[in-house]
């Protein structure tokens, strides 16, 4: 099928399809689609996030909205990679973007076309967004001159510095990825907005994680130099990291380590112009006001107390909240030491001591390597359930072809999110046998080496895991020459720190080679004096269990 094929039959479509949603027709609009189609709406017809699954759904949720929306100038998206083409999903479909105005909005859309059992074209998937609401987008860049170049930025970035600090609109808890993002998105649209982290430093929050993490995919699917749309919020989950306005330079490391992933953020707050109080958190209990519309919160900023009266509060405190350490009996009569992955910073106190991690994903291959480089005694990594294993390549391979370089990460991000997640699982679990054959090699060298595998729920490998647990945890490692990469579901002792992988951690070599064991299917029952008592009865003696 040519280009111009792609073109002409996404066109004839796209004018049926908008001619029913310009004129409120909504039989019109659900015959658009074929009886399997699916809708996913992002605020477009109500102020919420929506995919419904066949015509029946649509036409449900439609039936009191598609006329309030008012959805107008609904035209084909001719920018390089929205143009009409084949489909990544199917190369029977044809896909496109388009845009869209609504009432209040300007919106934007993709689909993905494939024909019926006469060979008429129809839906099979459409997404529609709001990307922006009208009266309210962003300012865009300065000039940079300031009073007809009569003032210093300086000065006028300290005197909105000022402002914002004595009487924010918005204020924002917690300065990592998501919330100086938000900061950066609503400084553009001229919104006042505050943002106050408990640590020292903007960044800290990944400072304080063990030394040898880095981020576990590459560099083209984290940065992000887009709008902060509705669309990226609800995208933003199946990315470790974003950053808008403000991509990474050329040569920037393909896999970002923990404490350049630090400064970035820090450098970030800085370059964006956002106001940050660190050393700052808010104080028990915000209460709101419904005829000012206002809250009135306290900020303690570094031991004094400082009242505000935001319109708005987000907190944006993480995604994974505090660690989490296991209920196990006998933990006081224990004596070594016990302490989570969120605590480790790493093994050079342990040297000649007996360690047991526990867990089997990324956080705990690199505590366990690193425990035996720095040299502990013995490493034990404790792997409770089964793992969902696949190679770097195939997990490279995919996120390129998602996000490929020198394609804009916003139209990437557009595509992938055109999908609906319970569409895309059900397409996954059609290539199990294929994936396991995929695999084969890697799952040999594994199982020697005690570890129990599966490929994911319902066989559609790490993608459900990584939407329904934020990716579980990872491992990247080595068997035998060759990177793996892992993860531990449904660990009821996992720790709750990022998912990330790293490149050519070794682990794998080390657990080949029997200097780090493997303690398959069983689980703590509780601690002895010396170690720990397994819930198989076994015991395994120990001088400091971490919690991964």
């Amino acid at each position: 099928m040519t280009a111009q094929n792609h073109h002409d039959i996404a066109a004839e479509w796209l004018t049926i399809f908008a001619d029913a949603l310009e004129t409120a027709n909504l039989e019109g609009v659900t015959s658009s689609f074929l009886p399997s189609g699916w809708l996913r709406d992002v605020l477009t017809f109500t102020w919420d996030n929506r995919s419904l699954a066949g015509r029946e759904k649509i036409t449900a949720y439609l039936q009191n909205t598609l006329s309030e929306a008012k959805v107008a100038n609904v035209m084909l998206d001719d920018r390089p990679g929205l143009s009409p083409q084949q489909s990544d999903f199917n190369p029977a479909w044809v896909a496109s973007g388009f845009t869209f105005t609504t009432a209040v909005a300007i919106g934007q859309g993709y689909f993905h076309l494939g024909q019926d059992v006469s060979g008429a074209w129809k839906a099979q998937l459409v997404f529609m967004s709001v990307t922006d609401l009208k009266g309210h987008q962003e300012a865009g860049p300065e000039q940079g001159l300031y009073e007809g170049h009569t003032r210093a930025w300086i000065d006028v970035h300290r005197e909105r510095r000022e402002r914002i600090e004595q009487d924010p609109y918005v204020v924002i808890v917690g300065a990592g990825q998501t919330g100086l993002n938000l900061a950066a998105r609503f400084r553009n649209m001229n919104i006042s907005t505050l943002v106050v982290e408990k640590n020292g430093r903007v960044g800290d929050n990944w400072r304080k994680r063990y030394p040898s993490l880095t981020l576990h995919t590459p560099r083209t699917q984290h940065p992000r130099k887009y709008s902060f749309t509705p669309t990226a919020i609800h995208q933003a989950h199946s990315r470790i990291f974003i950053v808008l306005y403000q991509p990474y330079p050329q040569n920037w490391p393909i896999y970002t380590p923990r404490d350049k992933l630090a400064n970035w953020l820090e450098h970030y707050a800085i370059s964006q112009d956002l106001v940050v109080w660190t050393d700052s958190h808010p104080l028990p209990t915000p209460t709101y006001d419904f005829n000012t519309r206002k809250w009135t919160i306290v900020i303690d900023r570094a031991g004094t107390p400082i009242t505000l009266h935001p319109a708005h509060v987000v907190l944006a405190t993480g995604l994974l909240g505090k660690p989490r350490y296991p209920d196990i009996a006998n933990k006081d009569i224990f004596g070594g030491t016990t302490m989570h992955a969120s605590e480790y910073v790493g093994g050079h106190p342990f040297k000649g001591k007996r360690a047991i991690v526990i867990g089997a994903g990324n956080t705990s291959a690199d505590i366990c390597q690193d425990l035996v480089v720095q040299g502990a005694e013995s490493v034990t990594m404790v792997q409770r359930s089964s793992t969902c294993v696949v190679s770097p390549k195939t997990i490279a391979e995919t996120i390129t072809r998602a996000w490929p370089e020198g394609i804009p990460s916003e139209v990437s991000d557009f595509k992938f999110a055109s999908c609906p997640l319970a569409f895309f699982l059900t397409m996954l679990k059609q290539f199990e046998k294929q994936a396991w054959e995929r695999e084969k090699d890697l799952h040999e060298g594994l199982i020697k080496a005690g570890l129990k595998l599966n490929m994911g729920p319902d066989g559609a490998g790490l993608t459900p895991l990584v939407f329904s647990r934020a990716g579980g945890k990872y491992l990247l490692c080595r068997i035998k020459g060759v990177d793996i990469v892992c993860q531990t579901p449904h660990s009821n002792i996992a720790a709750h720190s990022p998912t990330v992988a790293g490149i050519d951690v070794g682990c794998a070599d080390l657990i080949s080679v029997g200097k780090v064991k493997i303690k398959q299917g069983v689980e703590v029952e509780r601690f002895s004096e010396d170690g720990v008592v397994f819930n198989d009865g076994s015991v395994l003696d120990a001088d400091v269990v971490v919690f991964a």
